[in-house]
């Protein structure tokens, strides 16, 4: 009859090996399940440790960054504001202060998102064990935070490009103005010759405001505009030839010189009455760029006000 022992030793060794692989399988499934989840914070203890001093300071610069967020976009309002009221002082103090906020949100805001690229044991493989989800998840909704900065600088430029374009023109339809009271203050002291003469700079403002149309037409209904300076080209024309005319008494018909005068006012009725032509004017040029600008600016600091959970502005 055979031992018995052999076969009691195989089943020993059997057994030994089962409990074995059991306690493989045991360890790997332990393994394989993340700590981040709360559920062994003794685990995540000292990494969260070393990565929430990070966050906190990004929290606080967010903070800092939401604040002038605000601010930008009470300066954007106020360029547009007083754009449409035709007050160029106020617009061009506007975007001075608006490109100083630019400039630190910018620098604020780069400087999160580089601090929160360069965090510890953030995206790693050890991160998922080593750090709570918890603080996982707050890098994430910061640095989503930080990007809601993105794009700003464009809108931005929009805007004070829109505000460029508008103090140009008033600049240049400004001088055209001038060129023609110095042309009627020559003509009212009988110098006919240098009051022609002195309507060429108001051609040349002309000239120079239908050039900023052209730049306008992409993105601002120019309808107002053209008709402002083809009625205000129309009535300098017809001015030269009264003063040409009123230059020539002794050499020309009296007939001509009637019939000029007669131009002349039909040409100045034409000009519109008051300065709410030029106020539509510059309301039309905001609309065709600064408005979009100014939407954009609170889109954005909506966004950022949301990540980091503030309350709404009012």
């Amino acid at each position: 009859m055979p031992s018995a022992r052999p076969i009691l030793a195989a089943i020993a060794w059997f057994g030994l090996a089962l409990v074995i692989s059991l306690g493989a399988a045991g360890l790997v499934t332990g393994m394989d399940t993340s700590p981040a989840g709360g559920a062994r914070p003794e685990l995540t203890m000292r990494g969260d440790a070393v990565v929430t001093p990070v966050l906190d300071a990004a929290e606080a610069e967010l903070g800092v960054v939401a604040d002038d967020m605000a601010a930008l976009a009470d300066q954007a309002r106020r360029a547009l504001a007083s754009l449409n009221g035709s007050d160029l002082d106020t617009v061009a103090e506007a975007v001075a202060a608006g490109d100083d906020l630019v400039a630190r949100i910018r620098a604020r805001s780069t400087a999160v998102r580089t601090d929160l690229a360069a965090a510890p044991l953030v995206g790693t493989p050890d991160g998922a064990y080593e750090l709570s989800q918890a603080v996982r998840d707050r890098h994430d909704r910061l640095a989503m935070a930080a990007d809601t900065t993105v794009g700003l600088d464009a809108a931005w430029a929009r805007l004070t490009a829109g505000a460029l374009a508008a103090s140009r023109l008033s600049a240049r339809l400004g001088e055209h103005d001038e060129a023609v009271l110095r042309a009627a203050e020559l003509g009212r002291a009988a110098d006919y010759d240098a009051a022609a003469a002195a309507l060429d700079d108001a051609d040349a403002a002309i000239s120079r405001s239908r050039t900023l149309r052209d730049g306008l037409a992409a993105t601002v209904d120019v309808t107002v505009l053209d008709e402002w300076l083809s009625r205000s080209a129309d009535y300098d024309a017809a001015l030269r030839d009264l003063y040409l005319a009123l230059g020539g008494i002794g050499s020309r018909v009296e007939r001509d010189l009637r019939d000029a005068i007669e131009a002349e006012r039909r040409a100045k009725d034409r000009l519109p009455p008051d300065p709410r032509g030029m106020m539509l004017i510059m309301a039309e040029i905001g609309r065709g760029g600064m408005s979009g600008a100014v939407i954009a600016i609170e889109e954005a600091r909506g966004a950022l006000a949301d990540e980091l959970e503030l309350e709404p502005a009012p």
